[in-house]
């Protein structure tokens, strides 16, 4: 354990991340009470991005990673099965409706899915889930009917588009990776120094349960949920800070200009959703803002693909499945989002 231990704490990114972090405390330190022209401006603008997105995405992904936990160790795999009892592509309806009464964004999503495909959940309609419960739930709903009460077109098609663009994305990976797994195998994440928590939860629980119907102590619960937590928010806070970047550099002048063109206006809305990785519970009051300059296409592009990939949530990604899926997956996504909101723009 000890060892373990170690190499944890010296694996690269856990090291720039204290490195970042104390940074940023010491600049903060040294600019209370120092003239603001001492400091450029850019740091207080990163400063409060990047602490606003923490702030913001963190409680989510620890509820994330609490539920995950408890499904891992009270949800018993023949209850998966009975409730996505069809294997083929039919379950893929249910399971893309399942945010209506599982309501959490991107940020907490992955591992939560991770979760359930260890318990049983075909992986196809787990990759469904990740791409649809971050919009097809009422408080993403609301939000993004307040903040297009002028045009409700756009509520309505980043529902659709969201709901048919996740049964493509879940089809496609049925197709693709029906025989073999996506999840990263902790193998492989031990030979990288990285601690595989649901590993040493597992060796734990074998070790003091020997019986089938016998629930974790509590202490092994929040064990559990420490190692989760830091696993998945160190990838998150890693994304946060590149999206911050961008936020704070980028002319984003320059990409509305080049979003004028009817072709690559939703192009460039998606890269700009990727880029700055809002929430998907608070992105629609961000989009309505480019209303006067974008096509309602280009909009609703923007609404879909940023709940479904951003930053921050990329970099989840990675930890959490195959390299190859990730690309595939994003590959898949941009192609099948960009296709409906070209053909929103054409006939709507």
């Amino acid at each position: 354990m000890h060892t373990s231990t170690l190499k944890r704490i010296s694996h690269p990114m856990t090291l720039i991340f204290f490195v970042f972090l104390f940074l940023l405390i010491y600049f903060s330190e040294k600019t209370n009470g120092i003239a603001p022209k001492q400091i450029p401006t850019q740091f207080y603008s990163f400063n409060t991005i990047f602490l606003s997105m923490v702030i913001e995405s963190l409680p989510f992904i620890l509820i994330g990673v609490v539920i995950s936990v408890l499904i891992q160790s009270y949800v018993h795999e023949n209850f998966i099965h009975r409730l996505f009892s069809g294997r083929g592509l039919l379950a893929m309806i249910p399971a893309a409706l399942t945010g209506i009464v599982f309501p959490i964004c991107e940020c907490a999503i992955i591992p939560v899915i991770r979760s359930l495909i260890k318990k049983g959940l075909p992986q196809h309609l787990g990759v469904v889930m990740i791409a649809s419960i971050p919009i097809i739930n009422p408080i993403v709903f609301l939000s993004t009917f307040y903040a297009f009460q002028n045009n409700p077109v756009i509520l309505y098609a980043r529902m659709t588009i969201a709901l048919l663009a996740a049964l493509l994305i879940g089809g496609s990976v049925y197709f693709l990776f029906r025989k073999q797994s996506i999840l990263k195998e902790s193998a492989s994440m031990r030979e990288t120094g990285v601690i595989s928590w649901q590993a040493f939860y597992e060796d734990a629980h074998h070790r003091h349960h020997h019986h089938e119907n016998e629930r974790p102590e509590l202490h092994d619960i929040f064990l559990h949920i420490s190692g989760e937590f830091f696993d998945t928010a160190k990838y998150f806070i890693f994304g946060a800070i590149i999206a911050s970047s961008f936020q704070t550099f980028f002319n984003q002048h320059l990409l509305s200009t080049v979003g004028a063109n009817p072709s690559i206006g939703p192009a460039s809305m998606m890269g700009m959703a990727y880029l700055l990785s809002v929430c998907s519970t608070s992105d629609a009051f961000l989009a309505s803002s480019f209303s006067g300059m974008f096509s309602p296409g280009a909009i609703t592009a923007f609404l879909v693909f940023g709940a479904m990939l951003d930053i921050k949530n990329t970099m989840m990604l990675v930890g959490a499945f195959k390299f190859r899926f990730v690309i595939v997956f994003m590959i898949l996504s941009v192609t099948v989002v960009y296709i409906f909101s070209r053909l929103m723009d054409l006939f709507v």
